[in-house]
């Protein structure tokens, strides 16, 4: 399988596209990350628990699923299991070989799938405080038109490699910019930046290092907070159980497995 895109956190598992560019000490970031990926496929229950700036509050359970293609582009799944009013909504993102990756929602009340383009890729997910676009990034399908290393900092106490992701010039990009975190040592993902503008962050995804447990070997960040500076909103991702190297029905990734599933 080809290489694989740094800004992950969830599941730690995506390719690049074919017409990234890489800056010098990226490749050597990318080896470090992989560590943690599986092989072939996995598949993992989350909670999500948002609550808004005025109290409000909301928790869905989710499953999610990824699995690369022949070519070794990566697909990933992410279908509602509860509330009831909202089971069986489900995202699906494609990555290409170039260019902005290929998304899909379902929605059973419309019982239509429709394709996610333009300005609705910052569209909320499923009422979270994570946009689709968001997603694409912290799974790693996002296009970018370059990735480059900066210098190191220092993260809770532990040293980290600091990344960079330029969107792809005509990019259907809400950000300017989407710096990454990877701890030096587990080559986890501990925190994002979603930039609105190179000097401003408009989202941050953080990874609490007492959540971070070695799975055999594979580091795993057991709960991500996404926080939305702009209205104060707050999500927790909760990974409940994770799975990997799992038979998964090639269906799952196609926009006639999100129906079927659905209804």
């Amino acid at each position: 399988m080809r290489g694989r895109a740094l800004a992950l956190a969830a599941l730690l598992a995506a390719a690049p596209a074919a017409a990234e560019q890489l800056g010098p000490g990226v490749a050597e970031v990318r080896a470090c990350v992989e560590k943690n990926l599986p092989a072939k496929s996995a598949e993992q229950s989350l909670v999500l628990e948002t609550r808004d700036a005025a109290g409000s509050e909301q928790r869905i359970e989710a499953t999610l699923a990824w699995k690369p293609d022949a070519a070794g582009r990566s697909r990933v799944l992410v279908r509602v299991e509860a509330p009831a009013d909202l089971r069986g909504s489900a995202f699906l993102a494609l990555e290409r070989e170039s260019g902005d990756p290929d998304l899909f929602t379902y929605l059973p009340e419309l019982q239509k799938v429709r394709r996610i383009s333009g300005r609705t890729v910052s569209g909320s997910l499923f009422g979270t405080d994570l946009s689709y676009e968001d997603l694409t990034h912290v799974q790693g399908v996002a296009g970018s038109a370059r990735i480059e290393q900066l210098p190191d900092e220092v993260l809770e106490g532990r040293p980290a490699h600091v990344l960079r992701a330029l969107p792809a010039p005509g990019a259907a990009s809400g950000y300017a910019e989407v710096r990454s975190w990877v701890d030096a040592e587990t080559c986890v993902v501990r925190r994002i930046e979603f930039r609105d503008r190179p000097d401003s962050v408009a989202k941050e995804l953080v990874a609490p290092w007492d959540r971070v447990t070695d799975e055999g070997g594979r580091w795993l960040p057991r709960v991500l907070i996404v926080r939305d500076l702009a209205d104060g909103g707050e999500t927790r991702l909760t990974v409940e159980k994770a799975r990997y190297d799992v038979d998964l029905n090639e269906r799952l990734f196609s926009q006639g497995g999100l129906a079927a599933r659905g209804r």
